[in-house]
């Protein structure tokens, strides 16, 4: 171990990202405090580096004693959260919440006027923010291709959302208020935060991050009938009930 052990943990995120808001929120519910930097798209791949880190993807935790959490599943680890469900989280993390990434950028970086340019940019660095301006068509395309985030397959993903909603809406039908026992708690903050991008709920962070996006119209008809499903009612409430941030960004 490294460094000073009391010093005050840090988490890198990239501000929109619902595995980052996952991890933000696991935070704040456990009562750990912590110092939020926000990183712009690219410039987190050279810091995550420098960190020694294994993977370039955030969030990632800086622990007082210098070593590394990565990754939002490995952060709710750490934070000791309880009310997991496996096989629920395992099929959001991995399925759900990289086609709605994936689906909502496809619709978003096609878009000139969508705003999303600053969104990602909402909280960074001015030298960042500036850099990233200057290079946004090279990045745009980058994001384009690493997502697979094309315009063409968004019938495509729209109707595999929908696949997603679907078996959320059975699973909430079975379950109840909460997917495990009967109080808020992890499963509950995976599904809430990684559906927040549809769900669109209007409490902090979420609410300041995600302002000034225009949805464009390849999006927003969807957007707007799946704004009554159960699932993403649920959502809402969930965050209306629970989500009480701290102010940590730095």
């Amino acid at each position: 171990m490294t460094g000073n052990q009391n010093r005050r943990l840090l988490l890198l995120t990239l501000p929109p990202s619902h595995y980052c808001e996952r991890a933000r929120w696991a935070l704040d519910r456990q009562g750990i405090v912590y110092d939020e930097e926000r990183l712009a798209p690219g410039a987190h791949m050279l810091r995550t580096k420098r960190l020694g880190a294994s993977a370039t993807s955030l969030p990632l935790l800086l622990l007082g004693d210098g070593s590394i959490c990565q990754g939002s599943d490995r952060i709710l680890d750490w934070t000791g959260l309880p009310g997991g469900d496996p096989e629920i989280e395992q099929r959001l993390e991995h399925t759900t919440a990289p086609l709605i990434r994936q689906c909502l950028y496809a619709g978003l970086l096609a878009a000139p006027r969508s705003g999303i340019r600053d969104v990602l940019l909402r909280g960074t660095s001015a030298p960042q923010a500036a850099i990233v301006r200057l290079i946004w068509p090279l990045l745009r395309r980058t994001m384009v291709t690493g997502m697979n985030a094309r315009p063409h397959l968004l019938p495509e993903l729209i109707a595999r959302v929908e696949r997603e909603l679907d078996w959320l809406d059975l699973v909430l039908a079975e379950r109840g208020n909460h997917l495990v026992g009967q109080e808020f708690g992890r499963a509950d903050l995976t599904t809430a935060s990684l559906l927040a991008p549809l769900a669109l709920p209007q409490m902090e962070p979420v609410k300041s991050v995600s302002a000034g996006i225009e949805w464009p119209s390849s999006l927003a008809p969807f957007l707007a009938s799946w704004a009554e499903r159960p699932t993403l009612k649920w959502v809402r409430n969930i965050y209306a009930s629970y989500r009480v941030p701290l102010s940590n960004a730095l």
